[in-house]
């Protein structure tokens, strides 16, 4: 079970997240993490004073809150900001293999939540959405939106996310741009006829 303080002053809080991606259409064979993934897990604070968690389940690594901007008190609070995801999509929830993708997923954020007091301990509820504005490496290419649930129990506040991400098969993209070193000594005319990998 989690345990924290429910968004400490909210500017060091992070939203949790869900991801809603898009599907892409696959033309050709695909590497083993194109294509849409359900995902979810907890996020775990490690120093919420600095905006600093962790994530568990699908998504393994550190989740980093960049930017926070406080919009409003009453009736709900609000807020805007970007976080930064680093680590990996644990496909098979074996622990990040060769075959995950691994990189960075930039995400924008809105957040809403309701609190009895103003006492940041007195959370009701608390909910927050994050479109995937960018991904590096593995991620490159990545859509989606990742939005997360807070809930208090008698414990402390426990986070939660659920979604999907879609990554892109760059391979297809590749062919379908012809990129690529035979493709463009072929566009050039300098590549020799027969043999593996030929028209």
């Amino acid at each position: 079970m989690l345990s924290r303080t429910p968004c400490r002053a909210l500017r060091r809080s992070s939203c949790r997240a869900l991801v809603l991606g898009t599907s892409g259409v696959l033309l050709f064979a695909a590497p083993a993490a194109a294509g849409t993934h359900r995902v979810s897990g907890s996020q775990i604070a490690v120093d919420e004073a600095n905006g600093v968690f962790k994530m568990t389940g699908s998504l393994v690594g550190g989740w980093n809150i960049t930017k926070f901007h406080q919009s409003a008190n009453t009736p709900l609070v609000k807020a805007t900001g970007t976080e930064l995801f680093k680590g990996c999509l644990d496909l098979h929830r074996d622990g990040c293999g060769a075959g995950d993708p691994k990189g960075t997923l930039s995400f924008t954020f809105t957040y809403e939540a309701m609190f009895a007091s103003p006492d940041p301990a007195s959370l009701v509820w608390g909910s927050c959405r994050h479109p995937i504005a960018s991904g590096t490496d593995g991620f490159a290419g990545a859509k989606g939106v990742l939005a997360m649930v807070d809930t208090p129990t008698p414990t402390g506040v426990q986070t939660a996310y659920i979604g999907n991400v879609t990554l892109p098969d760059r391979r297809a993209a590749a062919r379908r741009h012809g990129s690529g070193r035979y493709s463009r000594a072929r566009a050039a005319g300098t590549a020799a006829p027969g043999g593996c990998g030929s028209a």
